[in-house]
């Protein structure tokens, strides 16, 4: 089986799961699309945080403020109580070494996210997810890349998306 073949493999079986949880992940994003703050966000953040997916695994929203700075302490997590975003036995199969499936999850993650968001995200403010320590993000908006400081841009010029 060839590398494309493989990675192919991996995300069917990645979209399978995901299709499993995504009703718990609807009901989330149900729940802060109703949500508001003292302070009045510019852009919402949600941000991932492993190098591994597995029940440790953790994504939380942040509200922003137009220099980027959480306007809340607190965020809001998401897919917790031992929900696992890509299983060990997809994730760690030996067959998909070579195909970057940290990479490829991520990838899977943002797009899987982007689609929930659309139908059952906060309307009201922009949106982006990425991991913490990447510079870019995936506008929930579109499904398209988007840098840091073009956020934070869009955000001081009080733009919407």
């Amino acid at each position: 089986m060839g590398e494309d073949d493989k990675k192919k493999e991996f995300a069917e079986r990645v979209w399978r799961h995901f299709q499993e949880i995504t009703p718990q992940l609807n009901k989330e994003l149900a729940m802060i699309a109703g949500l508001s703050w003292v302070d009045t966000p510019s852009f919402l953040l949600i941000e991932y945080d492993s190098q591994l997916f597995s029940d440790e695994f953790a994504v939380s929203l942040w509200a922003m403020d137009a220099d980027g700075e959480p306007v809340d302490r607190d965020g809001h997590s998401f897919l917790e109580g031992g929900t696992v975003v890509v299983p060990a036995e997809i994730y760690d199969d030996e067959r998909y070494d070579a195909i970057e499936p940290w990479d490829t999850a991520s990838e899977l993650l943002e797009q899987w996210f982007a689609q929930a968001w659309r139908a059952h995200g906060h309307k009201t403010l922009p949106a982006y997810i990425g991991h913490h320590d990447s510079y870019f993000k995936t506008d929930l908006a579109t499904g398209g890349k988007v840098n840091w400081d073009s956020i934070v841009a869009r955000a001081q010029a009080g733009l919407a998306s």
